[in-house]
């Protein structure tokens, strides 16, 4: 026999329209009340929307996707590839994108997706282990699949191999006999960036290199070449770069050229995405390839099965791969001291008429 709202709300000690606002996502709910009403509902098995709900209309066979500015490379090929997908599973898909990262502006985006009655969401924005946690917990007729949360998250998620990638960029250019990194990460609220950036210093740490600068970007060009044109003025002495993502890349590689630094030999640099446009930046870059088109494929396959086994949090991580280019090569080691022979030289000019 089916639960009840009654029976939830006679548990949980609360009236009827109280479950229905927990259920429903509603803020005016005190947390503690939220709290037993949702133990409640889990003692009981009560089912608020993946099976009774279901009975009382049709499945409106919409995904929703809630994401960052669209205007990113990586970003919008995920929305494709989760457009795609769905389309071919017999879905339809609704956009909505955030205005910032605040949880207003989650909330928000999640409601405008609830209220078009949408059967799933993919969150493709950063989010902390307890706000994703909280969104399934405040949201519980939803299902959720998020692209950028901690690992170790009590929810559903698919990412791509952040470490694997990050490892082999900063190895490939430490093969190569670079020792001087300058690093630029994406924003500190990625998990993402956060992986790739952790790695990088362990690896350069484990080979005895240097990281002599760091910089936190945006994933945009121009916030790389705005760090690389800051490292030069400052004086920092550099041999390579790795960089978090491959737009970051561009703008690196713009300020080199600028300064008439060469790449690579002067300066190798690494970038991380693998976008289609990598191949034509001059040097054409070398960089960490994830497949975005699969990465919001996978979310869809993900979710849906949710929906359908209501089972335990998953977690999918894909695979990524180095591809080698013009931007890095084997440092040459110079067997004179560079200062001897520019003292030779100034003796002699001294010594011309």
């Amino acid at each position: 026999m089916a639960i009840t709202f009654k029976e939830v709300a006679k548990l949980a000690g609360v009236s009827t329209q109280t479950v229905s606002r927990v259920t429903n996502g509603s803020d005016n709910v005190a947390e503690e009340t939220r709290k037993r009403v949702n133990d409640a509902i889990k003692k009981l098995g009560y089912v608020p929307n993946k099976g009774a709900q279901m009975l009382s209309r049709a499945k409106s066979r919409l995904i929703g996707i809630i994401s960052l500015d669209i205007s990113l490379h990586g970003v919008a090929l995920i929305a494709n590839g989760v457009r795609n997908q769905a389309h071919e599973m017999g879905y339809a898909t609704a956009l909505t994108v955030l205005g910032d990262n605040s949880v207003e502006e989650f909330r928000r985006a999640i409601r405008e997706l609830m209220a078009q009655q949408v059967d799933a969401v993919v969150i493709n924005a950063p989010l902390t282990k307890e706000v994703a946690e909280g969104f399934v917990e405040q949201f519980n007729r939803l299902t959720f699949v998020f692209i950028d949360v901690p690992h170790g998250s009590v929810v559903n998620q698919v990412s791509c191999d952040h470490k694997t990638g990050a490892s082999l960029a900063a190895r490939h250019l430490i093969e190569q006999k670079r020792e001087s990194f300058i690093c630029i990460s994406g924003p500190k609220d990625s998990t993402a960036s956060v992986i790739r950036y952790d790695q990088w210093q362990a690896d350069i740490r484990a080979h005895n290199c240097k990281e002599v600068a760091y910089y936190e970007g945006d994933w945009q060009a121009a916030s790389g070449c705005t760090a690389i044109k800051n490292a030069i003025q400052t004086g920092v002495s550099f041999d390579a770069v790795l960089v978090a993502n491959d737009q970051m890349a561009l703008g690196v590689l713009c300020a080199l050229a600028e300064a008439g630094i060469k790449v690579p030999a002067s300066v190798s640099v690494v970038g991380f995405d693998g976008i289609q446009d990598s191949l034509y930046f001059s040097p054409r870059l070398t960089t960490i390839k994830q497949d975005f088109n699969e990465l919001g494929r996978k979310a869809v396959k993900l979710v849906l099965n949710q929906m359908a086994s209501e089972s335990a949090p998953t977690t999918e991580i894909l695979p990524v791969h180095l591809i080698t280019r013009d931007s890095t090569a084997e440092k040459v080691i110079t067997l004179y001291d560079k200062q001897e022979v520019l003292a030779q030289l100034d003796h002699i000019r001294s010594l011309l008429p």
